[in-house]
């Protein structure tokens, strides 16, 4: 069989996939209802409101890729695509030391920096852009408590 040709034969990373993004979605729900809050009858939304909206349509679209995996050929995984997971763990490690909103902004500047090749200008007004947004809607409005890291606890705990 050709590369084309190619189809998955039973169960494989294409039903894995879609399930484990279906297993943390209803995850996500249950917290953005149950611990964080979906909506105040005053204020309108809680810090649970948009991983709740979020998870819902990432439920709704792993339940329509599971359906659809069995049609779909077998995935071939290139080195370059490695960098967006490798990324997330880098984000994940340094959300532990300095917290999450400056490691991804450290994230957002590297990646448009070395890897998209963008001027200082573009990098600087999209790092601004999404740093407002992130402080503006999440933290200021909504409230959502970030992980403020190991550094930041040590400084001022």
């Amino acid at each position: 069989m050709t590369n084309t040709e190619r189809k998955t034969s039973g169960f494989g990373i294409n039903q894995i996939i879609p399930i484990v993004a279906a297993v943390m979605s209803i995850a996500f729900i249950w917290l953005g209802l149950n611990k964080y809050g979906f909506w105040h009858s005053a204020k309108g939304p809680m810090p649970g409101f948009f991983p709740v909206v979020i998870s819902v349509a990432m439920l709704f679209a792993s339940i329509l890729a599971f359906v659809f995996s069995f049609k779909e050929e077998a995935p071939v995984f290139p080195v370059a695509n490695w960098l967006v997971p490798l990324s997330v763990a880098c984000i994940i490690g340094a959300t532990f030391l300095i917290g999450l909103i400056p490691s991804v902004a450290v994230y957002v500047l590297v990646w448009l920096k070395a890897y998209e090749k963008c001027t200082w200008k573009t990098t600087l007004i999209t790092f601004a852009a999404i740093m407002a947004v992130v402080i503006g809607c999440f933290v200021l409005w909504l409230g959502v408590p970030f992980p403020k890291g190991l550094i930041y606890n040590a400084l001022f705990s």
